[in-house]
């Protein structure tokens, strides 16, 4: 059976995963604007993550106490098994392109923003839905940035070269 802290150590592992591969990805690109964009999304989930550890012991399952492993749609469970919604099992030796990269990191924050609107669900407390709430819009503003990013260098506004892959 899942609890609520077992979803928020997801959140928060999640957060954790995130934080390190953009701090690796970081260590690989030349342009000092991508280095600070990564800075800034490394910074955001180290944020994410501390939140979501303050909130051990505060959520609460639905009133009747309803099995969350029940409630997990399919999708849901699969990512959480011994994967848990990470990004450890991305093989970056694979990856050729700066595109191929940023696609990487937004098929991973739209993953966590499904995550986390279904953590919504488990949330009682109207402050800590409040906080979900605004990591759920700095997610998608992660997401805006990473497709402003492939688009620039679709564009040839930032090469390819920017990253040294």
């Amino acid at each position: 059976m899942f609890t609520p802290n077992d979803l928020i150590d997801i959140a928060a592992k999640m957060e954790k995963n995130g934080q390190a591969v953009y701090l690796a990805a970081k260590k690989k690109v030349d342009s000092r604007t991508l280095k600070s964009l990564l800075q800034w999304m490394a910074d955001e989930e180290a944020a994410h993550q501390e939140w979501f550890l303050e909130q051990k012991d505060t959520w609460s399952a639905s009133a009747d106490q309803t099995d969350l492993e029940t409630m997990l749609p399919d999708v849901i469970k699969e990512m959480m098994g011994d994967k848990t919604l990470s990004l450890d099992d991305v093989d970056f030796s694979r990856i050729r392109t700066a595109s191929d990269m940023l696609d990487t990191f937004v098929a991973f924050e739209n993953d966590t923003i499904l995550f986390y609107e279904f953590l919504q669900a488990f949330v009682q407390d109207t402050q800590a839905l409040a906080g979900l709430e605004k990591i759920i819009k700095e997610e998608k503003t992660h997401v805006e940035k990473l497709t402003d990013m492939i688009q620039a260098i679709s564009s040839k506004k930032i090469s390819e070269q920017a990253f040294s892959i």
